[in-house]
Protein backbone atom coordinates (compact mmCIF):
# COMPACT_ATOMS: atom_id res chain seq x y z
CA UNK A 1 0.00 0.00 0.00
CA UNK A 2 1.46 3.32 -1.12
CA UNK A 3 0.69 6.78 0.26
CA UNK A 4 1.19 9.85 -1.94
CA UNK A 5 0.22 13.49 -1.90
CA UNK A 6 -1.60 13.49 -5.23
CA UNK A 7 -3.10 10.76 -7.43
CA UNK A 8 -3.55 11.65 -11.10
CA UNK A 9 -6.10 9.52 -12.95
CA UNK A 10 -5.03 9.49 -16.58
CA UNK A 11 -1.65 9.65 -18.32
CA UNK A 12 -2.42 11.76 -21.36
CA UNK A 13 -1.15 15.31 -21.94
CA UNK A 14 -3.00 16.75 -18.94
CA UNK A 15 -2.12 13.89 -16.62
CA UNK A 16 1.58 14.09 -17.46
CA UNK A 17 1.47 17.88 -17.15
CA UNK A 18 -0.19 17.65 -13.74
CA UNK A 19 2.58 15.43 -12.39
CA UNK A 20 5.31 17.57 -13.94
CA UNK A 21 3.84 20.73 -12.43
CA UNK A 22 4.07 19.41 -8.85
CA UNK A 23 7.75 18.45 -8.52
CA UNK A 24 7.87 19.23 -4.80
CA UNK A 25 5.16 16.67 -3.95
CA UNK A 26 4.77 12.91 -4.20
CA UNK A 27 2.58 12.40 -7.26
CA UNK A 28 1.49 9.06 -8.72
CA UNK A 29 0.04 8.96 -12.24
CA UNK A 30 -2.25 6.07 -13.21
CA UNK A 31 -2.74 4.76 -16.74
CA UNK A 32 -0.84 3.82 -19.87
CA UNK A 33 1.04 6.90 -21.07
CA UNK A 34 -0.65 8.60 -24.04
CA UNK A 35 -2.83 5.53 -24.59
CA UNK A 36 -5.56 7.23 -26.61
CA UNK A 37 -3.08 9.01 -28.83
CA UNK A 38 -0.97 5.92 -29.46
CA UNK A 39 -3.70 3.31 -29.96
CA UNK A 40 -6.77 5.01 -31.43
CA UNK A 41 -5.45 7.66 -33.79
CA UNK A 42 -4.32 7.06 -37.39
CA UNK A 43 -0.59 6.37 -37.57
CA UNK A 44 -0.05 8.94 -40.31
CA UNK A 45 -2.14 11.64 -38.65
CA UNK A 46 -0.89 15.23 -38.66
CA UNK A 47 -1.76 17.45 -35.70
CA UNK A 48 -3.68 20.62 -36.54
CA UNK A 49 -2.16 22.67 -33.73
CA UNK A 50 0.93 24.77 -34.35
CA UNK A 51 4.26 23.83 -32.77
CA UNK A 52 4.02 26.74 -30.37
CA UNK A 53 0.62 25.49 -29.15
CA UNK A 54 1.47 21.84 -28.51
CA UNK A 55 3.70 21.77 -25.43
CA UNK A 56 2.97 19.92 -22.22
CA UNK A 57 3.29 21.94 -19.02
CA UNK A 58 6.22 21.93 -16.61
CA UNK A 59 7.44 24.57 -14.11
CA UNK A 60 9.22 27.54 -15.60
CA UNK A 61 7.92 26.70 -19.09
CA UNK A 62 10.53 23.96 -19.35
CA UNK A 63 10.16 21.02 -21.68
CA UNK A 64 8.49 22.73 -24.64
CA UNK A 65 8.12 20.74 -27.83
CA UNK A 66 9.89 23.50 -29.75
CA UNK A 67 13.03 23.28 -27.61
CA UNK A 68 12.92 19.48 -27.67
CA UNK A 69 12.62 19.45 -31.47
CA UNK A 70 15.56 21.82 -31.78
CA UNK A 71 17.74 19.52 -29.69
CA UNK A 72 16.61 16.48 -31.66
CA UNK A 73 17.18 18.16 -35.01
CA UNK A 74 13.54 17.73 -36.05
CA UNK A 75 12.19 19.84 -38.90
CA UNK A 76 9.53 22.25 -37.63
CA UNK A 77 8.43 23.74 -40.93
CA UNK A 78 5.34 21.63 -41.45
CA UNK A 79 2.55 20.23 -39.25
CA UNK A 80 3.47 17.95 -36.36
CA UNK A 81 3.28 14.23 -37.23
CA UNK A 82 1.60 12.12 -34.57
CA UNK A 83 4.68 9.95 -34.12
CA UNK A 84 6.77 13.05 -33.39
CA UNK A 85 4.32 14.26 -30.77
CA UNK A 86 4.31 10.81 -29.15
CA UNK A 87 8.11 10.78 -29.08
CA UNK A 88 8.07 14.21 -27.43
CA UNK A 89 5.50 13.07 -24.85
CA UNK A 90 7.62 10.01 -24.04
CA UNK A 91 10.69 12.21 -23.52
CA UNK A 92 8.63 14.59 -21.37
CA UNK A 93 7.40 11.72 -19.22
CA UNK A 94 10.88 10.40 -18.53
CA UNK A 95 12.18 13.92 -17.88
CA UNK A 96 9.45 15.30 -15.62
CA UNK A 97 7.19 12.53 -14.25
CA UNK A 98 8.68 10.79 -11.24
CA UNK A 99 6.26 7.90 -10.78
CA UNK A 100 3.70 6.23 -13.01
CA UNK A 101 1.53 3.14 -12.51
CA UNK A 102 0.40 1.83 -15.93
CA UNK A 103 -2.67 0.04 -14.56
CA UNK A 104 -6.04 1.75 -14.94
CA UNK A 105 -7.96 3.01 -11.93
CA UNK A 106 -10.92 0.83 -10.99
CA UNK A 107 -12.13 2.78 -7.96
CA UNK A 108 -11.62 6.07 -6.16
CA UNK A 109 -13.33 6.15 -2.77
CA UNK A 110 -13.01 7.86 0.55
CA UNK A 111 -11.08 6.27 3.36
CA UNK A 112 -11.01 8.59 6.34
CA UNK A 113 -9.38 11.88 5.32
CA UNK A 114 -7.74 10.27 2.31
CA UNK A 115 -8.78 8.85 -1.03
CA UNK A 116 -8.22 5.15 -1.65
CA UNK A 117 -7.29 4.43 -5.27
CA UNK A 118 -7.67 0.83 -6.40
CA UNK A 119 -6.35 -0.31 -9.77
CA UNK A 120 -7.58 -2.96 -12.15
CA UNK A 121 -4.64 -5.13 -11.06
CA UNK A 122 -5.72 -4.97 -7.41
CA UNK A 123 -3.08 -2.51 -6.20
CA UNK A 124 -4.03 0.11 -3.64
CA UNK A 125 -2.75 3.62 -2.99
CA UNK A 126 -3.86 6.48 -0.78
CA UNK A 127 -3.76 10.15 -1.72
CA UNK A 128 -4.65 13.47 -0.13
CA UNK A 129 -5.86 14.95 -3.42
CA UNK A 130 -7.01 13.59 -6.79
CA UNK A 131 -6.67 15.08 -10.26
CA UNK A 132 -9.04 13.53 -12.80
CA UNK A 133 -7.44 13.78 -16.26
CA UNK A 134 -9.30 11.16 -18.28
CA UNK A 135 -9.64 13.03 -21.59
CA UNK A 136 -12.70 12.83 -23.83
CA UNK A 137 -12.97 9.10 -24.47
CA UNK A 138 -15.34 8.28 -21.58
CA UNK A 139 -17.72 10.94 -22.86
CA UNK A 140 -18.19 9.78 -26.46
CA UNK A 141 -21.77 10.54 -27.48
CA UNK A 142 -24.08 8.50 -29.67
CA UNK A 143 -27.54 9.86 -30.47
CA UNK A 144 -30.63 7.66 -30.40
CA UNK A 145 -31.09 5.07 -31.79
CA UNK A 146 -27.36 4.34 -31.96
CA UNK A 147 -26.86 4.65 -28.19
CA UNK A 148 -27.05 1.49 -26.13
CA UNK A 149 -27.38 -0.97 -29.01
CA UNK A 150 -24.76 -3.27 -27.54
CA UNK A 151 -23.76 -4.54 -30.97
CA UNK A 152 -20.02 -4.80 -31.63
CA UNK A 153 -20.65 -3.78 -35.25
CA UNK A 154 -21.55 -0.28 -34.01
CA UNK A 155 -18.41 1.47 -32.78
CA UNK A 156 -17.23 4.94 -31.90
CA UNK A 157 -14.62 6.29 -34.29
CA UNK A 158 -12.18 6.59 -31.42
CA UNK A 159 -12.45 2.82 -30.84
CA UNK A 160 -11.45 1.88 -34.39
CA UNK A 161 -7.72 1.28 -34.19
CA UNK A 162 -7.26 -0.32 -37.62
CA UNK A 163 -9.18 -0.15 -40.88
CA UNK A 164 -7.74 -3.02 -42.92
CA UNK A 165 -10.44 -5.38 -41.65
CA UNK A 166 -13.06 -3.17 -43.33
CA UNK A 167 -11.94 -4.16 -46.83
CA UNK A 168 -15.01 -4.93 -48.99
CA UNK A 169 -17.32 -4.15 -46.06
CA UNK A 170 -20.28 -1.75 -46.27
CA UNK A 171 -19.61 0.98 -43.73
CA UNK A 172 -21.89 3.80 -42.57
CA UNK A 173 -20.16 6.73 -40.84
CA UNK A 174 -22.40 9.01 -38.78
CA UNK A 175 -21.17 12.56 -38.20
CA UNK A 176 -19.62 15.46 -40.10
CA UNK A 177 -16.60 16.59 -38.10
CA UNK A 178 -12.90 15.89 -38.42
CA UNK A 179 -13.14 12.43 -36.81
CA UNK A 180 -16.05 11.37 -39.03
CA UNK A 181 -14.38 12.52 -42.24
CA UNK A 182 -11.09 10.98 -41.23
CA UNK A 183 -12.76 7.65 -40.41
CA UNK A 184 -14.69 7.67 -43.66
CA UNK A 185 -11.56 8.38 -45.68
CA UNK A 186 -9.46 5.75 -43.94
CA UNK A 187 -12.18 3.13 -44.29
CA UNK A 188 -12.51 3.91 -48.00
CA UNK A 189 -8.75 3.76 -48.46
CA UNK A 190 -8.80 0.32 -46.84
CA UNK A 191 -11.25 -0.89 -49.48
CA UNK A 192 -14.62 -0.37 -47.77
CA UNK A 193 -17.78 0.90 -49.46
CA UNK A 194 -18.43 3.99 -47.35
CA UNK A 195 -21.38 6.33 -46.89
CA UNK A 196 -21.24 9.30 -44.54
CA UNK A 197 -24.53 10.54 -43.05
CA UNK A 198 -24.63 13.98 -41.44
CA UNK A 199 -27.52 15.99 -40.03
CA UNK A 200 -26.32 19.13 -41.86
CA UNK A 201 -24.08 19.96 -44.80
CA UNK A 202 -20.48 18.87 -44.39
CA UNK A 203 -18.33 21.93 -43.79
CA UNK A 204 -14.78 22.28 -45.07
CA UNK A 205 -12.48 24.66 -43.28
CA UNK A 206 -10.57 27.16 -45.43
CA UNK A 207 -6.92 26.43 -46.11
CA UNK A 208 -5.62 28.47 -43.20
CA UNK A 209 -3.29 25.93 -41.68
CA UNK A 210 -0.41 27.53 -39.72
CA UNK A 211 2.27 25.85 -41.82
CA UNK A 212 1.03 27.27 -45.12
CA UNK A 213 3.78 29.42 -46.72
CA UNK A 214 3.19 33.15 -46.26
CA UNK A 215 5.22 36.31 -46.51
CA UNK A 216 6.09 38.16 -43.28
CA UNK A 217 3.15 40.59 -43.56
CA UNK A 218 0.61 37.91 -44.43
CA UNK A 219 1.91 35.71 -41.62
CA UNK A 220 1.51 38.55 -39.15
CA UNK A 221 -2.02 39.25 -40.34
CA UNK A 222 -2.81 35.55 -40.13
CA UNK A 223 -1.63 35.35 -36.51
CA UNK A 224 -3.68 38.43 -35.64
CA UNK A 225 -6.81 36.88 -37.13
CA UNK A 226 -6.08 33.34 -35.87
CA UNK A 227 -4.01 33.54 -32.67
CA UNK A 228 -4.63 29.83 -32.08
CA UNK A 229 -5.27 27.10 -34.63
CA UNK A 230 -8.68 25.47 -34.81
CA UNK A 231 -10.79 28.18 -33.20
CA UNK A 232 -12.91 30.58 -35.18
CA UNK A 233 -14.13 32.93 -36.42
CA UNK A 234 -11.85 35.96 -35.89
CA UNK A 235 -12.74 38.16 -32.91
CA UNK A 236 -14.79 35.42 -31.25
CA UNK A 237 -11.73 33.17 -31.25
CA UNK A 238 -10.06 35.57 -28.82
CA UNK A 239 -12.23 34.08 -26.10
CA UNK A 240 -10.36 30.80 -26.57
CA UNK A 241 -7.19 32.45 -25.27
CA UNK A 242 -8.88 34.17 -22.33
CA UNK A 243 -10.51 31.42 -20.24
CA UNK A 244 -11.37 33.72 -17.34
CA UNK A 245 -13.20 36.06 -19.70
CA UNK A 246 -15.09 33.07 -21.11
CA UNK A 247 -15.92 31.94 -17.56
CA UNK A 248 -17.46 35.35 -16.78
CA UNK A 249 -20.10 34.97 -19.52
CA UNK A 250 -23.62 33.68 -18.75
CA UNK A 251 -24.05 29.96 -19.24
CA UNK A 252 -26.20 30.25 -22.39
CA UNK A 253 -23.67 32.59 -23.99
CA UNK A 254 -20.85 30.20 -23.14
CA UNK A 255 -22.60 27.31 -24.88
CA UNK A 256 -23.35 29.35 -28.02
CA UNK A 257 -19.78 30.62 -28.13
CA UNK A 258 -18.28 27.15 -27.72
CA UNK A 259 -20.44 25.79 -30.53
CA UNK A 260 -19.41 28.65 -32.79
CA UNK A 261 -15.69 28.41 -32.03
CA UNK A 262 -15.61 24.62 -32.50
CA UNK A 263 -17.97 24.09 -35.41
CA UNK A 264 -17.66 20.57 -36.89
CA UNK A 265 -15.89 20.31 -40.18
CA UNK A 266 -12.89 18.92 -41.97
CA UNK A 267 -9.38 20.13 -42.65
CA UNK A 268 -8.61 20.83 -46.32
CA UNK A 269 -6.18 17.91 -46.60
CA UNK A 270 -8.99 15.46 -45.86
CA UNK A 271 -10.85 16.32 -49.05
CA UNK A 272 -8.49 14.30 -51.21
CA UNK A 273 -9.01 11.36 -48.87
CA UNK A 274 -12.82 11.32 -49.20
CA UNK A 275 -13.89 13.00 -52.41
CA UNK A 276 -14.68 10.43 -55.08
CA UNK A 277 -14.36 7.64 -52.51
CA UNK A 278 -17.10 8.36 -49.98
CA UNK A 279 -20.80 8.82 -50.63
CA UNK A 280 -22.15 11.88 -48.78
CA UNK A 281 -25.73 11.93 -47.49
CA UNK A 282 -26.35 15.33 -45.92
CA UNK A 283 -29.28 16.75 -43.94
CA UNK A 284 -30.24 13.26 -42.77
CA UNK A 285 -30.15 11.42 -39.46
CA UNK A 286 -30.36 7.77 -38.48
CA UNK A 287 -33.82 7.02 -37.08
CA UNK A 288 -33.64 3.26 -36.63
CA UNK A 289 -31.07 0.46 -36.53
CA UNK A 290 -32.23 -3.16 -36.59
CA UNK A 291 -29.43 -5.68 -35.99
CA UNK A 292 -29.67 -8.78 -38.18
CA UNK A 293 -27.47 -11.84 -38.23
CA UNK A 294 -25.65 -10.82 -41.40
CA UNK A 295 -26.17 -7.05 -41.46
CA UNK A 296 -27.43 -3.90 -39.78
CA UNK A 297 -30.69 -2.59 -41.25
CA UNK A 298 -30.56 1.20 -41.05
CA UNK A 299 -33.40 3.65 -41.65
CA UNK A 300 -32.74 7.34 -42.29
CA UNK A 301 -34.93 10.35 -41.57
CA UNK A 302 -35.95 10.59 -45.24
CA UNK A 303 -37.47 7.10 -45.04
CA UNK A 304 -34.77 5.40 -47.09
CA UNK A 305 -33.01 2.31 -45.79
CA UNK A 306 -29.55 0.82 -45.93
CA UNK A 307 -28.05 -2.60 -45.25
CA UNK A 308 -24.53 -2.19 -43.85
CA UNK A 309 -21.91 -4.33 -42.15
CA UNK A 310 -20.50 -1.71 -39.78
CA UNK A 311 -21.48 1.67 -38.32
CA UNK A 312 -18.84 4.13 -37.13
CA UNK A 313 -20.18 6.86 -34.86
CA UNK A 314 -18.39 10.21 -34.68
CA UNK A 315 -20.96 12.61 -33.25
CA UNK A 316 -18.87 14.32 -30.60
CA UNK A 317 -18.81 14.21 -26.82
CA UNK A 318 -21.09 15.08 -23.94
CA UNK A 319 -19.84 15.41 -20.41
CA UNK A 320 -21.56 13.20 -17.87
CA UNK A 321 -19.66 12.39 -14.70
CA UNK A 322 -21.96 9.43 -14.23
CA UNK A 323 -19.95 7.72 -16.98
CA UNK A 324 -16.86 7.72 -14.76
CA UNK A 325 -17.70 4.45 -13.04
CA UNK A 326 -14.44 4.45 -11.07
CA UNK A 327 -15.68 7.36 -8.93
CA UNK A 328 -17.39 5.75 -5.93
CA UNK A 329 -20.77 7.13 -4.81
CA UNK A 330 -19.35 8.59 -1.61
CA UNK A 331 -16.98 10.71 -3.72
CA UNK A 332 -19.44 11.48 -6.51
CA UNK A 333 -22.13 12.66 -4.08
CA UNK A 334 -19.85 15.44 -2.86
CA UNK A 335 -19.23 16.75 -6.39
CA UNK A 336 -21.86 19.19 -7.62
CA UNK A 337 -22.75 18.98 -11.30
CA UNK A 338 -24.79 20.99 -13.79
CA UNK A 339 -26.11 19.12 -16.83
CA UNK A 340 -23.45 16.46 -16.27
CA UNK A 341 -20.53 18.89 -15.98
CA UNK A 342 -18.64 19.28 -12.70
CA UNK A 343 -19.03 22.70 -11.13
CA UNK A 344 -15.47 24.05 -10.88
CA UNK A 345 -13.89 27.11 -9.31
CA UNK A 346 -11.14 29.14 -10.96
CA UNK A 347 -8.55 26.61 -9.73
CA UNK A 348 -10.31 23.63 -11.38
CA UNK A 349 -11.48 22.43 -7.97
CA UNK A 350 -14.82 20.70 -7.67
CA UNK A 351 -17.18 21.23 -4.76
CA UNK A 352 -14.90 18.78 -2.97
CA UNK A 353 -11.78 21.00 -3.03
CA UNK A 354 -9.50 17.95 -2.99
CA UNK A 355 -10.86 16.68 -6.31
CA UNK A 356 -9.77 18.48 -9.50
CA UNK A 357 -11.04 17.99 -13.05
CA UNK A 358 -8.81 18.97 -15.98
CA UNK A 359 -9.16 18.65 -19.73
CA UNK A 360 -12.57 18.15 -21.29
CA UNK A 361 -14.66 18.28 -18.05
CA UNK A 362 -13.33 21.82 -17.50
CA UNK A 363 -14.51 23.06 -20.88
CA UNK A 364 -17.88 24.26 -19.67
CA UNK A 365 -16.30 26.75 -17.27
CA UNK A 366 -13.18 27.78 -19.17
CA UNK A 367 -14.08 27.22 -22.79
CA UNK A 368 -12.62 25.09 -25.59
CA UNK A 369 -8.98 25.81 -24.75
CA UNK A 370 -9.38 23.76 -21.56
CA UNK A 371 -9.82 20.60 -23.64
CA UNK A 372 -6.76 20.89 -25.87
CA UNK A 373 -3.02 20.72 -25.25
CA UNK A 374 -2.90 24.49 -25.74
CA UNK A 375 -4.64 24.84 -22.37
CA UNK A 376 -2.21 22.68 -20.40
CA UNK A 377 -0.05 25.52 -19.10
CA UNK A 378 -2.99 27.70 -18.01
CA UNK A 379 -4.64 24.71 -16.36
CA UNK A 380 -1.60 23.50 -14.48
CA UNK A 381 -0.60 26.93 -13.22
CA UNK A 382 -3.96 27.08 -11.47
CA UNK A 383 -4.08 23.47 -10.32
CA UNK A 384 -0.51 23.38 -9.03
CA UNK A 385 -1.01 26.57 -7.02
CA UNK A 386 -4.19 25.27 -5.41
CA UNK A 387 -2.76 21.83 -4.59
CA UNK A 388 0.45 23.30 -3.24
CA UNK A 389 -1.54 25.63 -1.00
CA UNK A 390 -3.69 22.78 0.28
CA UNK A 391 -0.84 20.37 0.94
CA UNK A 392 1.46 22.85 2.66
CA UNK A 393 -1.01 24.61 4.92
Amino acid sequence: MKAVDVAVVGAGPFGLSAAASLPQHDVLVFGQPMQTWSTTMPRDMLLRSAWSETSLAAPGDEGSIVEWAKREGIDREGPIPLNVFLAYAEWFRHRFVKELEPADVARVEREGDLFAIRTTTGDLAHARAVVVAVGVIPFSFAPPPLAGLGDERVRFAIDVDEYESLDKRRVLVVGGGQAALESAGLAARAGAEVELVNRSAVRWFPDREPDRPRGPLRQRLYRLAYPAVGYGPPVLNRFALHPDLFAALPGAAQQRLSRRMLRPGGSPWLRQLVEGRVRFTEHRTVTDVAPRTDRLAVTLSDGTSRDVDEIIVATGYRCDLGKLAFIAPDVANAIHTEQGWPVLDRYFRSSDPRVFFVGYPAERRFGPMARFVLGARFTMNRVAGAIDGYLTR
